[in-house]
């Protein structure tokens, strides 16, 4: 009898080796490359400035924030020591103690503070399926979501900040953050 391994753990070999074997052939080598390249969640408020010269500092961000949603780039990533916001913990209060205690971050326009695009996606939102659902409006502070007359989530982007309230409240995972190009 064989043993089945384990392969979570694996990674694409991305050297010629793994071109050779067919590493990039398989979907699942695909996605891990795609998912090793793309950040894998916004960045923090008022950072995207400095992303090119952020420092990878003893995670001054990280331990700053008072909501806990920001979180490091491994080390096996593209984007390694640079943060991210987790938004399926909670969103952004805009608090700037991220800001604060970045070194790399010399000032910043408080009023200026947005995160991303958000993206709603209608296939899996519950106002789009015929089921009446107000989670993510509640959450939303500055009134960018809303239902239109058929009762569908309706997005105002001209007044949505991306902080990510919405996302920890939405049942069904339907709602995201999209970075802004790095």
């Amino acid at each position: 009898m064989s043993k089945v391994r384990d392969q979570s753990d694996v990674q694409p070999d991305l050297g010629r080796r793994g071109l050779l074997t067919g590493a990039f052939l398989t979907r699942e080598g695909r996605e891990n490359v795609k998912r090793s390249q793309n950040p894998l969640g916004p960045r923090p408020p008022w950072h995207q400035q400095v992303m090119e010269s952020c420092s990878n500092c003893d995670q001054e961000c990280v331990a700053s924030c008072s909501q806990k949603i920001i979180r490091l780039h491994q080390d096996e990533h593209a984007h390694a020591g640079t943060p991210w916001l987790d938004f399926s913990v909670a969103g952004c209060t805009f608090c700037g103690d991220c800001a604060e205690a970045c070194p790399s971050l010399e000032s910043y326009d408080r009023e200026s503070a947005q995160i991303g695009n958000l993206q709603v996606a209608e296939a899996s939102c519950l106002t789009w399926n015929d089921v009446f659902c107000m989670s993510c409006i509640g959450k939303c502070d500055v009134r960018a979501l809303h239902l239109d007359e058929r009762r569908r989530l309706l997005l105002n982007d001209s007044l949505c900040t991306g902080c990510g309230m919405c996302i920890h409240s939405c049942p069904v995972d339907a709602i995201k953050v999209l970075s802004y190009k790095l």
